[in-house]
């Protein structure tokens, strides 16, 4: 079997704990900001503004222009307040808070796991090349380089700012593309069976399940971002 060369990471659930839930995040800045709101009304609203404009977002995502990115996402919440009749004089310092609570160091939203820039850095002094591939939006580069993790990949790939998500094989071809490895070559982890380890795979790389609730070992998983050097030599 050809020795590997690059490692690929899916970043949520992987090396950055999530916990994203658009509508809850919407109504969580707004009563920071001391707006009082219907919950239930007002969360049916954002989630049909946003449902109906996702595939718009996704479109601004590939110019990769983050002035429109982050434009999208000012009139969305101007256009909820004013349907739920909130003061749109509340409107900058909402975003504000929301900016605050995603983008902090100390973001409930986005922390990476304990493990990661242990495992990645061993990764890097072992020689392995690192890179992301992930189904995400603009964002990513951001977080990623709020918590100190960017400068650990050469490449990282949000699939909203390449049109194409995975499981669909092209994605993984266009960082190996990009980085001018082999698929024999590369090992992708990631905590989606289908996404990540079916995706992989129908693009002839390596895969690696991470469980973190994993108690046994296994074929094919791990519990830790530790053990992938260890599990390449299996």
């Amino acid at each position: 079997m050809p020795e590997i060369e690059l490692i690929t990471f899916d970043a949520a659930q992987t090396i950055v704990q999530v916990d994203w839930n658009p509508r809850l995040f919407a109504l969580g800045c707004a009563q920071a900001v001391g707006l009082s709101l219907d919950d239930g009304l007002a969360g049916d609203v954002y989630e049909r503004l946003l449902g109906t404009r996702w595939l718009e977002y996704q479109r601004i995502n590939t110019t990769r222009d983050v002035a429109l990115c982050e434009g999208f996402w000012r009139e969305l919440s101007h256009d909820w307040l004013a349907k739920v009749g909130a003061p749109l004089e509340k409107l900058d310092a909402m975003l504000e808070q929301a900016e605050k609570c995603m983008y902090a160091t100390d973001s409930p939203i986005f922390q990476p796991y304990e493990d990661t820039i242990p495992a990645l850095t061993a990764l890097r002094e072992a020689g392995y090349r690192l890179a992301v591939i992930s189904n995400w939006d603009f964002s990513l580069h951001r977080v990623l380089r709020v918590h100190q993790l960017s400068g650990l990949f050469e490449l990282v790939l949000a699939s909203f700012e390449e049109g194409i998500e995975k499981p669909a094989p092209e994605i993984f071809h266009i960082a190996l593309s990009r980085l001018n490895v082999h698929p024999s070559r590369a090992l992708h982890v990631g905590d989606d069976p289908y996404d990540d380890v079916h995706g992989a795979h129908r693009a002839g790389m390596r895969a690696l399940l991470i469980d973190r609730a994993q108690k046994q070992p296994a074929p094919g998983v791990i519990a830790t971002l530790h053990d992938i050097a260890k599990a390449i030599q299996e």
